[in-house]
């Protein structure tokens, strides 16, 4: 093994001094095809990342075949102002210094080609395994941070992340891949798409997964009666999902389905530690159909509806007793929105929004008794209005608002403004102000069993963020490209988890605020030769801000480098190194800061159709912890160690 380590590290040395090109490889390989790609989440409108009222980053679909990331989490690890943590069951993504233990990314909205995933059970964004999606069809991942409220509403506070499908005419044809790795990992994967003569583009993507996973030891459950604190072959994982697409015209259709049913080997909510019996359950899905056309020459229209389904279900021991949680969520609406190019320097946005949900129910039961049982249906109508306008040829304005009513949490507007200036050429001065804000959910609210040791709370009310931004960002040469932020931002009405003194019940309020204030600092230099890297530090300062404490899960300082450089034209050399400083857990302890270095080789198309690659993540096998939530015994959960992952992909 240390052999092979070596030869990695000598390939990647080498490639620094490698200046040959791979051409068949060099497809949107330079910083222009970068800068003048056209986005739509920033805006709903297509516009570049120096135009975008807001900071961005794209990770392209060459990005995530030269780095093997697999999962969005892995993609956040690498994405400045963003960390990550695994409790072992779910993936977490903390953005500029908040990352609330388990709150299932319920800050961050979730989109695949606009549609947001979050469901209405608990909020959540997936991405880990638990969103089962094959990352081969994916042509870019346009990350949007700060407060997006004004155009999608509820949990857009920190971020709004939208994944981009290929279109069907850039497959033209089918890919297959497969994929083993240690800890008794298997996967497949396939996509194919096509463009018919008669203009029907379409395509269809899949994979599945089985992994057994590794053994692992929590010396809080060292006894001989929970094996001394040996999880042995419960942190396996299984899933199967797929996407489709079809385009005709005007007219677009998609759909999802995703569904993962994962081993839990922590002991979490009071199950029995070491017992094979406890897993969990998810599965999403949706469908939607949308037209999108010009009805004038400087007007457009966009109509969409959609239907997505949402169920969750897990079940485990806690004594001799078999406890069984169920959710089910349903929820369907349409969106109209307006566009009119007013003059040629105006721009005017307009959409309604209708959302209803029909069952959102959370069932508790053991083999005796229902503990709880629930379904509250609500509905939500939101209204939002956004103008950009050209004040003079190098300086534009953007102001939006929206409403949103609620039929049980009642009503939240928020608005929205951004200057975007170029002083000169190859430079972008942007100065952004957004609020935004987030309904509670049902597992907040309502609910509530002494056995599970929570209660419901009816009265929370939304939070609310307020977010002032400077951004800098400079073509510095014909390959690099650089950005300079600061933040500053304020969240009221944090809803949080709290344990009751008076019963000794965990319960969610609107305990208090949140302070931030944050540096971002980025070069990414993307040269025709095919080489690439990206370097980035983000310094953040999270607070409570009634208490004047650190808050919890909230590392200072991150520091992020990746490259990737073609060697002899047959082969890619990739490197990833990350540094986070330590967080603060939940019982005022701290975890230690830590060093991660992933590498990868891969192959462009050899043979007409096959490509190989081979990825380690943390390649040293660093022991490192991240803060886990209420439900666990552990202060910290322990991360991955080093893990290996051979793949072989063949297109037709």
């Amino acid at each position: 093994m240390k052999r092979i380590f070596s030869i990695i590290l000598l390939c990647l040395a080498a490639s620094l001094w490698s200046e040959q090109l791979v051409a068949q490889e060099q497809v949107d390989a330079s910083l222009d095809s970068l800068l003048n790609m056209h986005i739509s989440t920033a805006g709903k409108t297509d516009q570049t990342i120096n135009e975008a009222p807001a900071s961005v980053s794209i990770i392209t679909s060459e990005d995530i075949e030269r780095f093997g990331y697999r999962t969005l989490e892995e993609v956040f690890q690498s994405v400045r102002g963003f960390y990550v943590s695994n409790d072992r069951n779910y993936s977490y993504v903390g953005v500029r210094g908040f990352g609330r233990p388990t709150d299932y990314n319920s800050r961050v909205l979730l989109l695949i080609n606009g549609h947001t995933t979050n469901e209405n059970m608990y909020s959540s964004a997936l991405v880990g395994t638990e969103f089962a999606y094959n990352f081969r069809s994916i042509d870019r991942i346009e990350i949007v941070r700060g407060p997006g409220s004004v155009l999608y509403g509820t949990g857009a506070m920190f971020a709004v992340v939208n994944i981009i499908t290929q279109k069907g005419n850039l497959i033209d044809g089918v890919s297959t891949a497969a994929e083993v790795g240690n800890f008794g990992r298997k996967q497949a994967m396939f996509h194919l798409g096509k463009e018919t003569g008669g203009g029907l583009d379409f395509t269809l993507s899949g994979e599945w997964m089985d992994e057994k996973g590794a053994d692992l030891y929590f010396k809080e459950f060292y006894d001989p009666a929970t094996n001394f604190g040996i999880a042995r072959g419960l942190d396996w994982d299984k899933n199967v999902g797929f996407h489709g697409t079809a385009t005709y015209g005007d007219f677009s259709f998609q759909v999802f389905h995703s569904w993962r049913n994962k081993g839990i080997p922590t002991g979490a909510w009071g199950w029995n530690f070491d017992d094979p019996f406890t897993h969990t359950v998810d599965n999403l899905r949706f469908i939607e159909l949308k037209y999108e056309g010009s009805i004038a020459s400087d007007k457009t229209l966009m109509v969409r509806g959609y239907y997505d389904y949402y169920y969750y279900f897990d079940e485990g021991r806690v004594g001799n007793l078999i406890v069984r949680d169920e959710n089910t969520g349903k929820w369907g609406g349409g969106e109209a929105q307006f566009r009119w190019d007013i003059w040629e320097d105006n721009r005017l946005t307009a959409g309604v929004e209708y959302r209803n949900n029909p069952q959102v129910q959370y069932k508790l039961w053991d083999d005796s008794t229902m503990y709880f049982d629930r379904d509250v249906p609500y509905s939500t109508w939101s209204l939002y209005v956004q103008n950009e306008y050209q004040v003079l040829e190098n300086l534009k304005l953007t102001l939006g608002i929206r409403r949103d009513e609620y039929s049980t949490v009642g009503s939240s507007t928020t608005p929205r403004a951004a200057l975007v200036f170029n002083p000169f050429n190859g430079s972008t001065l942007k100065l952004l102000y957004g609020e935004a804000f987030r309904a509670p959910n049902f597992n907040e609210v309502y609910f509530e069993t002494p056995l599970s040791g929570y209660k419901g709370n009816t009265s929370i009310q939304p939070e609310k963020i307020q977010t002032t931004e400077l951004i800098w960002e400079q073509r510095i040469t014909k390959g690099l490209f650089g950005t300079a932020g600061v933040y500053n931002y304020r969240m009221v009405g944090l809803i949080d988890e709290v344990l009751d003194p008076v019963d000794s019940l965990y319960v969610f309020r609107n305990k208090g605020n949140v302070h931030a204030i944050g540096i971002e600092l980025e070069l990414n230099a993307r040269l025709e030769s095919g080489h690439r890297a990206y370097a980035s530090y983000t310094y953040q300062r999270a607070k409570d801000g009634d208490l004047d404490t650190k808050l919890t899960n909230s590392p200072a300082h991150a520091l992020k480098v990746g490259f990737s450089v073609p060697i002899g034209g047959v082969l890619f050399a990739a490197a990833e190194i990350f540094y986070e400083s330590g967080r603060l857990t939940l019982h005022d302890a701290k975890t230690d800061g830590y060093w991660l270095t992933n590498v990868r080789l891969s192959t462009p198309t050899v043979l007409d159709h096959f490509k190989f690659g081979l990825t380690i993540r943390n390649l040293f096998e660093v022991a490192y912890k991240t803060p886990g939530g209420f439900e666990h015994v552990q202060d910290a959960i322990i991360q991955d160690g080093r893990t290996l992952a051979f793949r072989i992909e063949a297109g037709f």
